[in-house]
């Protein structure tokens, strides 16, 4: 089931905020070598480029720390700096706390600031005291009434879990005893009914010790993929998806259905379809969610280019409790170089912001998406 959208998360910044004291400058305790301003008759700027270069750099740099979400932390920090003679920015502190994660950003991105153009004072350079407040705010999306809004099963994503391992596995498939796993593609009706359920192959199994013959393997796959088609169409009706609160023919699912001829009485692990909450991967800076990032970072194979070689790849893969993404795997090829390349973009992603939450806690979900490959 494709990954969707559940909260936004932006840190904004108010502006810069420079500290003016009433008379012309502040002299500090520090000998007049290093004497601070706080206010000088040129002030520093930041690249040549005055406030609005600042404030554009914070706004592009600053990222909401996955701590300070979970937590739900939010508010303003005030960060002090001086920006020396020479335009280095030095002795950066927090003097007005909201979190210790959003803090330590606050600093970071302040501290890996550029060198400015210093401030000036009787046409010498000087060091001057600035201060620049950062906003975190954590904004939680208005409820649209246009918005597509996809179908649910009944019961919720437990009750779909709980379904999709109840699937019986069938005599006439038994004599090939395969550990097999059968990915299902379908939709749901505006009335929440099964369309178009059919298997995207191959068959995914576990490799066996005394495979049986070929001909036994095939019967038996025909076989599994019939009876996971079967189930899915026999599924209760789901509440279907909206869309401008009107019910419509939801987006394509994918569920995987898995058969064990030996079933363990060990507990099954629970790596859910959706959550209440599914995973967030968005951040001011990024707000692609996780299939767009994935599919912006895909490079075309030059082998497949000269090949000629087009086609979809569907990737599944699963994002854990910690949101990081794990048990990527290709359950429909385009070509080993398309789905290499799929593969390393998905990989190479960097965990979610927050993970999947279920009633309150934190769960694994998978998620099964296509990517397509076109030679224009």
């Amino acid at each position: 089931m494709n990954l969707t959208k559940k909260a936004r998360y932006c840190s904004a910044l108010t502006g810069l905020l420079l500290v003016i004291a009433t008379h012309l400058f502040a002299q500090t305790t520090l000998p007049p070598a290093t004497q601070v301003y706080t206010f000088a008759e040129q002030m520093p700027k930041y690249n040549g480029g005055g406030n609005d270069s600042i404030v554009a750099y914070l706004r592009r740099n600053t990222h909401y720390p996955a701590e300070a979400v979970q937590a739900g932390a939010s508010g303003k920090v005030f960060v002090t700096f001086v920006v020396n003679a020479q335009g280095q920015v030095e002795q950066a502190r927090v003097v007005r706390s909201v979190h210790p994660a959003l803090d330590q950003e606050a600093l970071r991105v302040v501290t890996a600031m550029s060198t400015w153009q210093p401030g000036q004072q009787q046409g010498k350079p000087v060091a001057v005291a600035m201060t620049v407040p950062i906003s975190f705010a954590i904004q939680q999306p208005a409820l649209d009434p246009t918005a597509y809004v996809d179908a649910k099963y009944p019961g919720g994503p437990e009750a779909l879990l709980a379904y999709l391992q109840s699937i019986p596995y069938p005599e006439a498939a038994q004599a090939a005893a395969l550990d097999a796993r059968v990915f299902i593609q379908f939709k749901i009706s505006k009335e929440g009914k099964v369309l178009e359920a059919k298997p995207i192959g191959p068959l995914m199994r576990k490799p066996q010790q005394t495979p049986p013959p070929r001909e036994v393997i095939d019967a038996a796959k025909l076989v599994l993929e019939k009876t996971a088609t079967q189930w899915i169409q026999a599924m209760p009706a789901w509440t279907p998806a909206t869309l401008k609160g009107e019910p419509v023919e939801s987006d394509v699912f994918v569920l995987p259905l898995i058969f064990n001829p030996a079933p363990s009485t060990a507990p099954k692990e629970k790596v859910y379809p959706y959550a209440d909450q599914m995973p967030t991967f968005n951040t001011p800076a990024d707000k692609y969610d996780i299939q767009t990032r994935i599919q912006r970072s895909l490079k075309y194979p030059a082998q497949a280019l000269r090949n000629r070689q087009e086609g979809t790849v569907y990737l599944y893969f699963v994002v854990n409790e910690a949101g990081a993404l794990e048990q990527a795997q290709v359950v429909r090829s385009a070509g080993s170089e398309l789905n290499q390349a799929v593969l390393d973009a998905a990989l190479a992603q960097p965990a979610a912001l927050t993970p999947a939450q279920l009633k309150g806690k934190p769960v694994k979900v998978f998620s099964v998406i296509p990517f397509t490959f076109r030679i224009k």
